[in-house]
């Protein structure tokens, strides 16, 4: 989501600019449920997410 980004990037306030670009004229859809890419994989690539 789009709240987690401050924290990603660490200033709120460029974070607030950037996502208003990104989504001036757009659509947000919010999709959930399992993933497709991950759909068929074990459920250690769900766990082992400390890889990254």
């Amino acid at each position: 989501t789009f709240s987690a980004w401050a924290e990603i990037f660490g200033d709120p306030i460029a974070v607030a600019a950037l996502v208003d670009r990104l989504v001036h004229h757009s659509e947000v859809l919010v999709l959930r449920g399992e993933s497709y890419r991950l759909k068929g994989k074990g459920k250690e690539v769900l766990s082992d997410g400390d890889d990254r």
